[in-house]
C-alpha cells in the first residue's frame, strides 16, 4: 500500500495513551494510516471483517490515542476495518457521542 497508494502514509503505527488516575491505558498498532484532504483514516485489517465485533471499540481507542499523541483534532479522524471484500467506516466523534448518551441514560 505504501508503494501503490498515494493516500497511504504509514503502516504498523504504534499508538498508546495512559490514564494516570486509573492506571489503565491503550496500546496497539494501526495497520494503515491514510490522508485524504484534511481527513486522517486509520484502518485495521480483520480477516473476517463482517463478523468482527471488537473492531469499532479498538479503532475508537486508537483514534483517541492518535489524537492525544499528535494533537490531530478528533473530528478529522475516520476509522475503518476491512478484509478482501468488505470495508466498514465510521467517525469516532459520532461514536463518542453515542457512548456518552448511553452512559447518561444508564445513570438516570
Amino acid at each position: 500500500m505504501l508503494v501503490n497508494d498515494t493516500a497511504t502514509v504509514a503502516c504498523e503505527v504504534p499508538v498508546w495513551y495512559w490514564e494516570k488516575r486509573s492506571d489503565t491505558g491503550v496500546t496497539g498498532h494501526i495497520d494503515v494510516v491514510q490522508i485524504r484532504g484534511d481527513t486522517i483514516s486509520i484502518m485495521d485489517y480483520k480477516p473476517d471483517a463482517s463478523h468482527e465485533k471488537k473492531a469499532p471499540q479498538q479503532l475508537y481507542h486508537y483514534a483517541a490515542a492518535l489524537s492525544f499523541r499528535t494533537k490531530i483534532p478528533f473530528e478529522r479522524i475516520r476509522c475503518a476495518w476491512f478484509d478482501e471484500t468488505r470495508y466498514y467506516e465510521f467517525r469516532p466523534l459520532d461514536a463518542e457521542v453515542k457512548l456518552i448518551r448511553r452512559h447518561r441514560l444508564n445513570k438516570s
